[in-house]
């Protein structure tokens, strides 16, 4: 069974047929991809661009997205939407703590931040095609990490592994709503290309690319990012500028920053 699925996923990400026996575990390529690429701040300046794929009508938005890593296990981010008017200071909080999550929405029409339960993880994200969970990033200890193979990428110019990421428990596969999810890693910088998610019956859901990566700081981050909802709706994060590893405010990733509207100006 793993042969097979490693082939139907090769078929899906590679015109290659050649692959390989992995080298190394699943989990032990996963800890050095966040060991390897992992900054301890970051800043970014994002524009977004929903696409109905029936009506094929766009949405332009503007975002701002503030990250803290310092110790490469717990994190914290804040993003908020600078534009269009209607959802301008629309913000969502995320902490990461001892392997838990926690998140919050805020909304300036309600003055209220409002705590997502683990069970609404699974839905869109501001009617992008990014879930709550997909927004929290990797979690190590919530998932498992099966190798596939070893398989040629990058239009036969790397080599990349082929990792099948599973939820660790039913509740939490529940709680995302993914059974699993199929992940294309390069070999050499240990980056993901490409992430396949597949539904609670096992059916492909959607597709995530990263593409235009660049190297800043030492460290390799994609400058354009789609999710592919196929047939339905796609959205596009291109990165307008990037700061890594520089001084953030603490209060950035607080309640307050939110709830006191510090963000809007």
């Amino acid at each position: 069974m793993p042969n097979l699925l490693a082939a139907l996923f090769l078929g899906l990400l590679t015109s290659s047929l050649i692959h390989a026996k992995c080298d190394k575990k699943g989990m032990d390529i996963m800890k050095a991809q966040e060991e390897k690429n992992s900054a301890q701040t970051e800043e970014e300046d994002q524009s977004i661009i929903i696409l109905d794929q029936r009506t094929q009508k766009k949405e332009s938005r503007s975002l701002i997205r503030f990250g803290r890593k310092p110790d490469g296990k717990n994190s914290r981010s804040v993003l908020y939407f600078k534009g269009p008017a209607s959802i301008k200071g629309a913000g969502l909080l995320s902490w990461k703590e001892d392997g838990e999550e926690n998140q919050w929405l805020y909304l300036p029409q309600i003055k209220k931040l409002q705590r997502i339960a683990s069970g609404s993880r699974k839905e869109y994200f501001m009617g992008t095609d990014f879930t709550y969970a997909d927004l929290e990033g990797e979690n190590l200890e919530k998932n498992s990490y099966t190798c596939q193979s070893i398989v040629k990428c990058q239009n036969g110019k790397s080599q990349c592994y082929v990792i099948e990421a599973k939820p660790i428990s039913p509740a939490e596969s529940r709680n995302i709503g993914y059974s699993k999810r199929m992940l294309l890693v390069d070999k050499k910088d240990l980056i993901t290309l490409k992430i396949v998610f597949y539904d609670l019956k096992g059916q492909k859901l959607k597709t995530a690319e990263y593409a235009k990566w660049v190297t800043e700081s030492n460290l390799m981050r994609p400058n354009l990012a789609i999710m592919d909802r196929h047939g339905v709706q796609k959205t596009f994060i291109k990165i307008n500028s990037r700061k890594l590893n520089k001084p953030i405010d603490d209060l950035k990733f607080e309640k307050r920053f939110l709830e006191k509207e510090m963000h809007i100006k």
